[in-house]
């Protein structure tokens, strides 16, 4: 199992968008984990809000290096550590 850490939003219908820096292209099987299930529409709802709360902490976090993710960590053009 790989982790790749991605960017996500949900919207009310349901629908997601997003990204995932560093992926390669093409389709990928994907799982959302909470840790407590909402149990009510309420409590969805409650949970898509603390899901926003964060993306927007993030999204205010500042970008201290604008290099793609592979060029920081040191790949080549063959996915290797150069």
């Amino acid at each position: 199992m790989s982790i790749i850490h991605a960017h996500i939003r949900i919207v009310p219908d349901g629908t997601i968008t997003g990204s995932a820096p560093g992926a390669t292209p093409g389709e990928h099987e994907a799982a959302i984990i909470l840790q407590r299930p909402a149990r009510s529409p309420a409590a969805q709802d409650g949970a898509i809000a603390a899901i926003r709360a964060i993306q927007e902490a993030v999204a205010r976090l500042p970008v201290l290096d604008e290099r793609p993710a592979d060029e920081i960590i040191g790949y080549d053009e063959n996915g290797l550590f150069g």
